[in-house]
C-alpha cells in the first residue's frame, strides 16, 4: 500500500527517520543530464529526479528534511552545480515540511496553486516568498534544454502537475501516474484524473516516470487511464442498475491488464466507495465535475446506462457527437441525477437508458425509476424551452400512462435481435436528417409505437424479415423540442458515421443552435 509523503520524492514524512545508505541515493541517468533515484518501499515507492541546466539543477520532487542534505549533495555531485529550484507535482502529507526545509536553504519551490493555498497558514514570511504557485503552463529554458510544467488542478489529488522535457522526451507524471503500488483514490477526482492523463498522452513522451512505482514508456499513461475508466465503468454500471453499494462492491472485478503488482495494487474497499460516491447524487454530476463558468458552450445532461447497457461504451459513443455539435455535456449514471434542480443547469436533457432499476438487488423485482416528480420536471423543462433527446431504449419500461412518454410521443413495443438492418431517411427536409444518407447498422431494431398526431417521422428501419419500424422522430412541445433516435445498443452502432451525423444534428436542433 503506498504511503503519500511527497511528490516524486524518496522519503516518508510519517515514518521514523532511517539511515540512508549510499546505495539508496545512487542515481541513474535516464537521459543526458536527467537523473532518477530508484524507489524504495520504505519511502513509499516514490520516485525522485533532477534536471541539469546550464547554471543550476532543478529538483523534481522534494525529500523529507531528514535526508535533504544527502539528496542535495548527491544532485550537486552528479551535476556539478547546486539545486536552485524544486518543482512539486502534488501536495500530500509531509510535503509542506519538505517545502519549508528547501525554502530555508534558499531553494525556490514551485507547487500547484491548490497546494500552496493550503500551505499559507503558519509559513514564516522569510520562507513563504520562496514558495510560489505554478501557473497553468510554465517553461523553464536555457541553451541546453527546455522544461515544461503543466498544471491540472484537482485530479489525482488536491492539485497536480507534470514535468515534460521535449528534447529528451521524458515525462515526470507525478501522482497522475502510479505504476505498481496501489493508487489510493480518496480525495481524487477520477473524471478529471482520466482527462489529465489523456492530455499527457498527446505529448511525445517516450519515457514516463510515474510518481510511484516502475518507470516505463507511454503505455504507463494508457494503463493508468484504463484502470480509472474501467473502475468507473464497472461501478457506474451497478449504479445505473440501481444496485445497493454492497452489491456494487461485489460486482467490481479488475482483470490483470488493469493492474501491475497484484495483489499490491488491487483497489481497496475505500477506493470503490470513493468512485461510488463520485458517481451518485448529490455529488454527481455537477458537484464533482461542474461546468466551467468561462465555457460559453450550451450545456447538456446525459442520463445513461442500465442493465443491458453498461455506461462506458455509451459515453464513448456519444461524446464525439456533443463535441462536433459544440455542446458541453456531463454524463450521469445515477437516475436520481435527473431533477428540476439539475435541469436548471442545462439546456438539453439526453436519456439513453430504460426505465428499470433493482434497488433491492437482481434477485428482487425491478422498479420503475422515474418518479412523477421527475416526469413533471422533464415536461416543465421542455415546455419552458429546453430540449429532450431520447435514444435507443429511452422509450422502454417506463409508465405508459406517465407524462414522460406522453411528452416523447412514442412507447416501447419490443425489439429484434442484434443484426444488420437498413435505416432510411423518410424526411430529409428536417434539420435532424439534413445531409444524412441511408445507412446500414448492426443493432437491435426497436419497433416503437408512435402517436401520429404528435410526432414527425424522420427515419424508418427495415430488417431482413420485412419488419418496418419508426427509427426516429421529432416534435415541438411548448417552447421546447423533442427528438428520438432508435439506434444505440452497441459502440459500433453509436459510432456509425451517418448516425454520428444524426446525433450531431439532433443535439443542435434540440438546442436551437443549428
Amino acid at each position: 500500500m503506498r504511503a503519500p509523503p511527497f511528490v516524486l520524492a524518496i522519503a516518508c514524512a510519517i515514518a521514523p527517520a532511517l539511515a540512508v545508505s549510499e546505495e539508496a541515493l545512487r542515481p541513474r541517468e535516464i537521459a543526458p543530464g536527467v537523473r532518477l533515484l530508484s524507489f524504495s518501499d520504505r519511502y513509499g515507492s516514490a520516485n525522485a529526479g533532477w534536471i541539469d541546466l546550464q547554471d543550476r539543477v532543478v529538483l523534481v520532487g522534494a525529500p523529507h528534511p531528514e535526508v535533504l542534505d544527502r539528496l542535495l549533495g548527491e544532485a550537486q555531485r552528479t551535476a556539478g552545480k547546486p539545486v536552485r529550484q524544486a518543482i512539486f507535482t502534488h501536495g500530500r502529507a509531509g510535503e509542506k515540511e519538505a517545502a519549508l526545509a528547501l525554502a530555508e536553504k534558499g531553494i525556490a519551490v514551485l507547487a500547484p496553486a491548490e497546494v500552496t493555498w493550503r500551505w499559507r497558514e503558519g509559513i514564516p514570511s522569510s520562507r513563504a516568498e520562496r514558495i510560489q504557485e505554478l501557473p497553468e503552463r510554465l517553461k523553464i529554458a536555457d541553451a541546453s534544454r527546455e522544461v515544461e510544467v503543466i498544471s491540472f488542478g484537482h485530479a489525482a489529488g488536491i492539485g497536480d502537475a507534470a514535468v515534460f522535457l521535449p528534447k529528451d522526451q521524458v515525462l515526470f507524471a507525478g501522482e497522475l501516474c502510479v505504476h505498481g503500488p496501489r493508487a489510493a483514490l480518496a480525495g481524487s477526482n477520477t473524471a478529471r484524473w482520466a482527462r489529465a492523463l489523456e492530455s499527457l498522452q498527446k505529448l511525445p513522451a517516450q519515457r514516463v516516470v510515474p510518481g510511484f512505482g516502475s518507470e516505463g514508456g507511454p503505455e504507463l499513461l494508457e494503463r493508468q487511464k484504463s484502470f480509472l475508466l474501467e473502475l468507473r465503468r464497472q461501478t457506474g454500471h451497478g449504479i445505473a442498475m440501481g444496485l445497493p453499494l454492497k452489491e456494487v462492491r461485489g460486482r467490481v472485478r479488475l482483470e490483470p491488464q488493469w493492474l501491475v503488482w497484484m495483489p499490491y495494487d488491487e483497489p481497496a474497499i475505500e477506493d470503490l466507495d470513493h468512485v461510488y460516491e463520485e458517481l451518485t447524487t448529490p455529488r454527481a454530476p455537477f458537484a464533482v465535475d461542474p461546468f466551467p463558468p468561462e465555457d460559453p458552450r450550451p450545456r447538456a445532461l446525459a442520463i445513461i446506462g442500465d442493465g443491458p447497457h453498461e455506461p462506458g461504451h455509451l459515453e464513448k459513443g456519444l461524446r464525439p457527437a456533443f463535441e462536433a455539435a459544440g455542446a458541453a455535456v456531463r454524463f450521469a449514471v445515477d437516475p436520481q441525477a435527473l431533477s428540476a434542480e439539475s435541469l436548471m443547469q442545462v439546456q438539453l436533457l439526453v436519456i439513453l437508458r430504460d426505465g428499470y432499476i433493482w434497488p433491492e438487488g437482481r434477485e428482487r423485482p425491478a422498479q420503475v425509476w422515474m418518479t412523477p416528480d421527475q416526469e413533471n420536471a422533464v415536461v416543465d423543462f421542455v415546455e419552458k424551452g429546453g430540449g429532450l433527446l431520447a435514444l435507443h431504449n429511452a422509450t422502454g419500461l417506463y409508465r405508459e400512462e406517465g407524462l414522460y412518454l406522453n411528452l416523447l410521443g412514442g412507447v416501447y413495443r419490443g425489439h429484434g435481435p442484434l443484426e444488420r438492418f437498413r435505416v432510411k431517411v423518410v424526411d430529409g427536409e428536417h434539420p435532424v436528417t439534413r445531409g444524412v444518407a441511408e445507412y446500414e447498422v448492426a443493432d437491435e431494431q426497436h419497433t416503437p409505437a408512435t402517436d401520429p398526431k404528435k410526432v414527425r417521422i424522420l427515419l424508418e428501419s427495415y430488417a431482413a424479415e420485412g419488419v418496418r419500424a419508426a427509427a426516429g422522430w421529432a416534435r415541438e412541445a411548448g417552447k421546447g423540442r423533442v427528438c428520438y433516435l432508435a439506434n444505440g445498443h452497441t459502440l459500433e452502432a453509436l459510432l456509425q458515421p451517418e448516425y454520428q451525423r444524426l446525433l450531431r444534428n439532433a443535439v443542435r436542433w434540440c438546442l436551437k443552435s443549428g
